[in-house]
């Protein structure tokens, strides 16, 4: 839940039942009428229609014709109502009605969010199997709405039924909401599923046709992030059964789901639906939705009769072993999940959900008394030893050259990785724990002497550090009591030579808050790859309902450590890293500083990771390795470096061996990402041909500005920088100011040429390698520019015997 928002104030639906909120860009339409649940009858965003729907042109109001309940709720002795459809129709859900609904407003100037509660209430008699025989009294029901907060709905149905809340949130100016859901009951009551999100996608109101819909997902395996793709919503398992025969709700559904604690391990927790209008009256819109946390989640979107819904949930029985049972003093609150809408194709939606993930950075960054920081750490330059380099074997010898290099560019953090605390040279995986610095590797000063040579060249300490794991041969591992682990039938979960802390034990996170505390306080670290290699399975059985609820109990304790070591040190950046980008999550990532978007040693398939990376995380999180060599051809060092610097270019490579030619080559490099880490908060991303083929010869990808994210960096800007301007004023500033859209263009084979869109009037122009300085790379000729037609320009490589790769700046008309 985000904190700091104005106190609730009661609601109510108008004669018509239905209630109306938003924040003046995104609206929400509820029906609240009538004997059935809440649903959401029309949901519209920037660009879109009016939110009261669609007037024909004989005056009617068009609404959706078959919207469904706002939550779904799957309890074990009721079950769904269809064994098609085990999550999206659930006899809970069905049977909740609304009882009142309660809102607040975020004061002028103020970057809180608006946020509106609603509260359900289903009597156990209805959530009775046998019938629906007893119900609340009138009396119950006009108390609760009299008196409508949450506390007061649990207190008056102490003894009468499930309470459901459902709250949602919108950050001002944006085109997107936050949204998760609070159960409470005072009898014991199994839950087995509860969704964050169940939206009814606004198909009839804009005309829109699931046969001119494409939904857009993205896979992900070690060492291939961000392989996004798109296919039409018939092409996929959403198929026409033919409806109008066929009535009713469809089991036909495309859904993608994570489990354990690897987020991101085979898909990315969040997805897009595009719908194309199909005739005079429609409009294009898009949605995109992300799932907000670090353990198992699940989406699905199917049809409904008519329509369309997508539905989003963090863990759930069938697949993640999770169940909670409900009781006095035991209430349960979802995963949060946020969904951006607006007008227009999927990079719209892409757009809006940017400036969300930005929003939720800087509102918990002011939630752990840390905006200071959070501004000054963005544009810091990180130098990281492992990639392509020393491959976790740091040593005196190799790492003091490396630091004069590093030190030469103008990088500002050194990071030391995995291996500064292996004295056994290779006992590194399985001996893990104690995070005590190496006795052998060091010289006789040791790390400490390596930390203050890496001072005196002007940048500061980073460490690498695998926080959640012990080693089965490490000390620790007999020490540390068996509750601080993972535990499965009444054994200790392993994994590859490795335990895993249990963040709810005690004894767990003090050993963990200790460790970290003393790298900072003896060897004065300011910045922590945090990795993760190893993951639990479905979770842990001790002390907990099942093992999906002992892994959600783990998650949200680790989220809360980070949150304190955040409160205690906020000077520190932290990096979230899990075997590259296993775990890329905004549970996380609103947390920690940037993410390693891959382990790929390949410049050729870490273009493809990066290109895709903005459809997943923020541009200025993204941590694009730039792994140059002085072996390399000049070619092959532009391509690598270019892959980082639109995004958090994270510098790896032996920057000594290189001569001034090369060095050079990085300077430019780290320069112009300066450049750009000063611009990114008023740039989105964006894709100027189409979404990059994962395989494709030829990979473009940009960063752009648009007229709403201005305004948002200036109201962000406004509350973060104590009100020093308006956001109007940040708004004009952002409007003048006329710096350039960016481009990268990678060629890896095929053609020589690629044809790009180019709006008349605007001008490109490269701007790295610097043809200013072409001694940097005398042999990556600049690329030639030719104007084909109004709205496209053609780029022809230097060379078309090698990969290679180029930046360039768009000046807009």
């Amino acid at each position: 839940m985000i904190s700091g928002a104005g106190a609730m104030n009661p609601v109510c639906p108008r004669e018509d039942g239905r209630l109306e909120w938003g924040n003046g860009v995104v609206s929400m339409l509820f029906d609240t009428a009538g004997d059935s649940p809440v649903r959401l009858c029309n949901v519209a965003g920037r660009g879109m229609g009016p939110i009261g729907g669609r007037v024909t042109d004989d005056g009617r109001t068009v609404l959706e014709r078959d919207p469904r309940p706002i939550v779904e709720v799957r309890a074990a002795n009721t079950g769904s109502q269809d064994n098609r459809l085990t999550l999206i129709a659930t006899v809970a859900g069905s049977v909740l009605r609304f009882v009142s609904a309660a809102a607040s407003e975020p004061e002028e100037g103020s970057a809180e969010p608006y946020r509106l509660e609603i509260v359900q209430f289903a009597s156990y008699a209805e959530l009775e199997p046998h019938g629906r025989a007893f119900e609340p009294t009138a009396a119950e029901r006009a108390e609760a709405v009299a008196q409508p907060s949450p506390e007061t709905v649990r207190h008056a149905d102490a003894t009468a039924g499930l309470v459901v809340t459902s709250v949602f949130e919108a950050f001002p100016g944006l085109s997107a909401v936050r949204t998760y859901t609070r159960l409470s009951s005072a009898r014991p009551l199994p839950i087995e599923a509860v969704s964050s999100l169940n939206l009814t996608v606004p198909m009839r109101v804009n005309c829109g046709k699931i046969d001119h819909s494409r939904v857009f997902w993205g896979d992900s395996a070690w060492a291939v992030e961000n392989d996004w793709r798109s296919r039409p919503l018939r092409d996929v398992s959403v198929r026409n059964r033919n409806q109008v025969i066929n009535p009713g709700q469809s089991s036909s559904r495309f859904a993608m789901s994570s489990a354990s604690t690897w987020s991101a391990g085979v898909h990315e927790p969040a997805g897009i639906v595009q719908v194309e209008g199909s005739r005079r009256q429609s409009r294009d819109f898009s949605v995109m939705w992300q799932i907000e946390h670090n353990g198992p989640w699940e989406w699905e979107i199917g049809e409904d009769d008519p329509g369309l819904h997508i539905s989003a949930f963090g863990p759930e029985y069938q697949d993640h072993h999770w169940y909670t049972e409900l009781g006095e003093g035991h209430d349960f609150e979802s995963v949060p999940v946020s969904f951006a809408i607006s007008a227009g194709d999927w990079q719209q939606s892409v757009a809006e959900m940017t400036l969300q993930r930005r929003a939720l950075r800087a509102a918990k960054a002011r939630e752990l008394g840390r905006s200071e920081q959070f501004e000054r750490t963005q544009g810091l330059v990180i130098y990281n030893d492992y990639m392509n380099t020393l491959f976790g074997d740091p040593r005196l010898d190799k790492e003091l050259p490396l630091i004069e290099g590093a030190a030469s560019v103008g990088a500002d953090i050194f990071c030391i990785d995995a291996g500064w605390y292996d004295s056994t040279d290779g006992g590194w995986w399985d001996m893990v724990g104690e995070w005590q610095p190496s006795t052998n590797r060091f010289g006789d000063a040791g790390l400490k002497g390596l930390a203050d040579t890496i001072r005196a060249h002007g940048m500061g300490l980073g460490l690498w550090l695998e926080p959640e794991v012990i080693g089965v041969k490490s000390p620790l591992a007999q020490s540390l009591p068996d509750d601080a682990f993972f535990q499965r039938h009444g054994v200790r979960v392993c994994d590859s030579g490795r335990y895993l802390l249990d963040f709810r034990s005690p004894a767990a996170r003090e050993h963990v808050t200790r460790t970290v505390d003393r790298l900072i306080d003896d060897f004065g670290a300011v910045f922590f790859k945090f990795d993760y290699n190893t993951v639990p399975g479905v979770g842990t059985d001790l002390d907990a309902e099942s093992a999906g609820a002992g892994l959600l109990g783990h998650c949200r304790a680790y989220l809360d450590w980070l949150d304190d070591l955040r409160r205690r040190h906020p000077d520190v950046m932290i990096e979230n890293c899990g075997s590259g980008a296993m775990r890329a999550d905004y549970a996380q990532l609103q947390r920690l500083d940037l993410q390693s978007t891959s382990d790929q040693c390949d410049p050729l398939i870490y273009a493809a990771i990066a290109a895709g990376a903005g459809l997943t995380i923020l541009p200025e999180q993204q941590g694009n390795w730039g792994y140059a060599q002085q072996e390399m051809d000049d070619e092959t060092a532009v391509f690598t470096l270019a892959t980082g610097v639109l995004g958090r270019l994270y510098l790896s490579g032996f920057l000594n061996r290189m001569d001034d030619t090369r060095l050079g080559l990085v300077r430019d490099a780290v320069a112009l990402h300066r450049r750009i880490l000063a611009e990114q908060r008023d740039l989105v991303p964006f894709w100027p041909s189409r979404m990059p083929d994962f395989n494709g010869d030829w990979l473009i990808a940009g960063l752009r500005h648009c007229d709403f994210a201005a305004n948002a960096a200036g109201a962000a800007n406004t509350a973060t920088e104590a009100g020093t301007e308006t956001a109007a004023d940040a708004a004009t500033a952002n409007a003048d100011d006329q710096s350039p859209d960016y481009v990268i263009v990678w060629r890896r084979s095929g053609t020589p040429s690629v044809n790009m869109p180019l709006p008349s009037g605007a001008k490109i122009e490269q701007i790295f390698p610097d043809p200013n300085h072409p001694e940097h790379a005398p042999e990556a000729k600049p690329w030639t520019i030719e104007r084909m037609d109004p709205e496209t320009v053609r780029l022809n490589t230097a060379t078309s015997k090698q990969p290679s790769a180029r930046i360039f700046a768009v000046h807009r008309a």
